[in-house]
């Protein structure tokens, strides 16, 4: 398993929020990221980081 930082940008709040997605893959990750993002209205977008390095990003 991997540790991914995944960022979450919400429109009730001024800074994202930050989680850590345990993951076998990056693809894995992102199909978690995929669902937190479209789990409320509110979500806007998310960046999803392996280390420092950016995997993936996705806004609405």
């Amino acid at each position: 398993m991997r540790t991914f930082t995944c960022l979450l940008t919400d429109s009730r709040y001024s800074v994202p929020t930050l989680s850590f997605i345990l993951a076998a893959d990056a693809d894995r990750a992102r199909a978690l990221a995929q669902r937190e993002l479209h789990a409320s209205a509110y979500h806007q977008a998310y960046e999803l980081h392996d280390n420092e390095r950016l995997v993936c990003a996705e806004a609405r």
